[in-house]
C-alpha cells in the first residue's frame, strides 16, 4: 500500500526565466555610450567595450546554465509516521560544458519543520546527489513541492530561475504510544474472560445480587436472596469477553482546546491510534473500528488484521476539526450502525452531560462503553471548568460506565511496534537485473 502520491512535471512543464540581475549594469554601460558619442575618448571606448563584453559573457553563460542544468526529487520510502524520517533525494543534472558555480534550491513544502533549502556547485557535464533528511513532527496531508533553481553567471549579472511545479501529497501517518492503565471492558460475545462490569440485560454469567430498584425486571429477581435478606433482591450478570472493538473519536470543533501539537485533537488522535495498534497487535488480534466527527467523517466496521489497522491509521491521519455534528448528534445517529455486544471506547473533550443519554441506549444494547476525558481545562487556551469535569464522571460513575482522564502532558511514550512491508528494488549481482524485493520493519 503506498500513501505518497505525486504529480510529477514533465520537462515542458519546468518553466524557465532568465533576466538581469540588477539594471545598473546596463545603465551603466547607456551612459558609457552617450560619453563615446558626445565626448569620445579611449578610455570610455575600452570602459564601454570592456562592459559590453562581460555582459555579452554573462548573458551567454546563464542563457546556456538556463538550457543545460535540470534538477528532480524524488521521496525515499512510501511509509512515514510522525517522528519517522523524511528522506527525500535531489539531483542536479549539468548537460553543458560550464559549471554552475552556486544552484540554490529554494523549497515550497508545508511539511511542520521541515526545508530542503540548499546550495550545490554542478560541474560541466556533472550530476550532483544529495539526500535531505528531516523529522515529520505531526500527523496529517501535506504536500513537498513545488519548488525552484536559482542559478546565475559568476559576475552575477544574470539570474536563471527554475520553477518545477511538482508536487507530491504524503500521508504522515499517527504513531501509536504506550497507554499504562487503560484497561477497558469488554462487551457480550464467545470468549473466556470476564471483566468486573455489570451487564444491562441477561446473560448466561450470573454475577451477583443487589437490591431491586424502580426498572428492574421482575424476571432478574432472585427469590432465595430476597427470602433471606427480607427484600426485594435482583441478579446482576456478567459482561463477557467481546472480539469487536468502536473507537469513537470526538472532533466537534466547539468543544476542541490548546493548540498545534499540545491540543485535544492530537491527543485524541494518538489515543486512537495506540489503542488500534494495541487490539490489533499479537495476542489480541480483536477487530477493530472507527467512528470519527469532524470534517470528514468516517465509518469503518470492525475488522482484524494489519490492512484494517493501516486503514485507521490513515484515516485518523487525515481527521480534522469542524464545527459540527455535536457528540451527542454523533451517538444518537451512528448508534443504530455501532451493533450490540461491542466494546466502545468513546474519546472526547466534551463536559457537556447531555451526550451520556444516547451512551446509556448503547449499554441497552449490551454494549460495554467506556470513555476517556481529554481535560480541557489543562490546555491552553483552556476551555471548560474543573467542576463540569467531576459532575460528568460522577454522572458516568452513577451509569457505571468506566472513565479515564488524559490532561495536557501526558507522557506518551512510543512503545508500541507496527510492523509494515516497504517495497525495495535489488539489484542481483552478476546479471546486474534489477527486481523488487518486499522488506518487512518496524516502525
Amino acid at each position: 500500500m503506498n500513501r505518497v502520491t505525486s504529480d510529477n512535471a514533465t520537462p515542458q512543464q519546468v518553466i524557465r526565466r532568465l533576466r538581469p540581475a540588477s539594471l545598473l549594469p546596463f545603465g551603466v554601460w547607456g551612459g558609457l555610450l552617450f560619453i563615446q558619442l558626445t565626448s569620445p575618448s579611449q578610455v570610455s571606448r575600452w570602459l564601454l567595450v570592456g562592459l559590453g563584453l562581460l555582459l555579452l559573457i554573462g548573458y551567454g553563460w546563464a542563457r546556456l546554465l538556463r538550457d543545460s542544468v535540470s534538477g528532480e526529487r524524488r521521496v525515499l520510502g512510501t511509509w512515514v509516521v510522525a517522528g519517522d524520517q523524511l528522506r527525500e533525494q535531489f539531483t542536479l543534472t549539468n548537460a553543458g560544458w560550464l559549471p554552475a558555480l552556486w544552484a540554490e534550491v529554494r523549497d515550497g513544502s508545508e511539511v511542520p519543520g521541515y526545508r530542503a533549502d540548499r546550495v550545490e556547485a554542478v560541474g560541466g557535464h556533472e550530476r550532483r546527489k544529495w539526500t535531505r533528511i528531516g523529522i515529520c513532527q505531526r500527523r496529517g496531508v501535506f504536500r513537498l513541492g513545488p519548488w525552484d533553481l536559482r542559478m546565475a553567471d559568476p559576475l552575477g549579472l544574470f539570474e536563471v530561475t527554475q520553477h518545477y511545479p511538482a508536487t507530491t501529497t504524503i500521508l504522515v501517518y499517527p504513531r501509536a504510544a504506550h497507554l499504562p492503565g487503560l484497561e477497558l471492558p469488554r462487551g457480550r460475545a464467545a470468549g473466556r474472560e470476564a471483566v468486573a462490569e455489570r451487564a444491562a440485560i441477561e446473560t448466561i454469567r450470573v454475577g451477583g445480587v443487589r437490591q431491586h430498584v424502580t426498572g428492574d425486571s421482575l424476571r432478574r429477581v432472585h427469590w432465595p436472596a430476597t427470602a433471606h435478606h427480607d427484600k426485594l433482591m435482583v441478579r446482576e450478570f456478567d459482561r463477557e469477553p467481546s472480539g469487536d472493538v468502536w473507537l469513537v473519536v470526538d472532533l466537534d470543533a466547539r468543544v476542541q482546546a490548546g493548540r498545534d501539537a499540545e491540543a485535544t485533537t492530537e491527543y485524541a488522535v494518538i489515543l486512537a491510534a495506540s489503542l488500534v495498534a494495541r487490539y490489533t497487535r499479537e495476542g489480541e488480534r480483536r477487530a477493530v473500528g472507527l467512528c470519527i466527527s469532524g470534517r470528514s467523517p468516517v465509518l469503518l466496521p470492525p475488522a482484524r488484521g494489519a490492512a484494517q489497522l493501516w486503514h485507521i491509521l490513515g484515516a485518523l491521519a487525515e481527521a480534522a476539526l469542524a464545527p459540527a455534528p455535536s457528540l451527542t448528534d454523533l451517538l444518537t445517529q451512528a448508534g443504530p450502525s455501532l451493533g450490540s455486544g461491542r466494546t466502545i471506547v468513546l474519546i472526547t473533550p466534551s463536559q457537556d452531560p447531555t451526550w451520556v443519554a444516547p451512551l446509556l441506549s448503547l449499554i441497552a444494547r449490551d454494549n460495554a462503553p467506556s470513555v476517556v476525558l481529554l481535560d480541557s481545562t489543562t490546555f491552553d487556551p483552556p476551555r471548560g471548568a474543573a467542576d463540569a469535569l467531576l459532575g460528568l464522571r460522577g454522572l458516568l460513575a452513577t451509569q457505571r460506565i468506566p472513565s479515564y482522564v488524559i490532561a495536557q502532558g501526558f507522557p506518551f511514550r512510543p512503545v508500541e511496534r507496527i510492523r509494515r512491508l516497504r517495497t525495495e528494488l535489488k539489484t542481483l549481482p552478476g546479471t546486474g537485473r534489477v527486481i523488487q524485493v518486499e522488506v518487512e520493519e518496524e516502525v
